[in-house]
This record gives C-alpha cells, structure tokens and sequence, in this order.
C-alpha cells in the first residue's frame, strides 16, 4: 500500500469548457464527472537547498496528466434531452519536497477534487473552476 509523504500542491483548472457544435446548446446543466490520468509522475534533485532548513536538499516532483471531464445538461430544444459533452484538458504541476524521496523513487499521484464550479455562460459556453489537490505517496 503507498505511504502518504506529507507533500502535496494545489492546482486550478479554470478555463471555459464550448460544447461541440454537432451537439445541442444547453439551457442549464444537471451534472459533471471528472476522472484524472496522471501521465507522468517523476521524482527529480536541484542543485538547490530547502528555502526553510539551512543543508537540506530541495526535490521535486513533476507531475503531467489529463482532466477527463463529462458534463451533463439539459439540451436548449423543445424536448429537452439530456446530452454529454466530453472534454480532455491538460494540466501539470511542480511539487516542492524539501528533504523529500530521492531522485528516481517510484511515487504516485492522487488527485483529490476540493472545489468544482461549473456555470453556463451561454447555450455553448461552460465556465469552470476545479480546484484539485495532488497527494504525493512513495510506492511500495
């Protein structure tokens, strides 16, 4: 089982979503899904010391993955089906480990959703905001 190591970061995915034009616009959302892949997850030295204690090593993690977001809604026609819309948005994030793992360490990433925020701008418009919280755990 991974052990947690105490390092994490926060990421913000925050751009707007536009809902294919083969697709219905929407006239109000019911609901969203979101899974995280993480592509890459490496554990790598700097030459640099931890900003905090004076001759501690400072490593970090480099993180790169994809949002897999679905979000549902009410379709703006007379019968109002319900669609999906499907998006793919990248991220990447860089997580400080002073005194942490070694370079070349297995790890892995959980991403945990602390926030989700998504409002209709228009019938093809989709803010968004998705505050994700990536956990740093050693594998074991």
């Amino acid at each position: 089982m991974p052990t947690f190591t105490g390092f994490f970061t926060e990421i913000v995915i925050d751009h707007n979503l536009v809902i294919p034009d083969h697709k219905p616009p929407a006239e109000c959302l019911l609901d969203s899904v979101i899974d995280f892949d993480i592509t890459k997850a490496v554990v790598f030295d700097t030459p640099l010391e931890s900003p905090e204690i004076t001759g501690v090593p400072l490593r970090k993690v480099l993180v790169v993955g994809v949002a897999h977001i679905i979000v549902k809604y009410a379709a703006d026609c007379p019968d109002q089906q319900v669609h999906g819309a499907h998006f793919d948005v990248p991220f990447n994030a860089l997580i400080e480990l002073p005194d942490g793992p070694t370079q070349g360490t297995n790890i892995c990433i959980e991403p945990v959703i602390e926030k989700k925020v998504f409002c209709l701008v228009d019938g093809r418009q989709i803010s968004k905001i998705i505050v994700v919280r990536l956990d740093v755990y050693t594998a074991v």
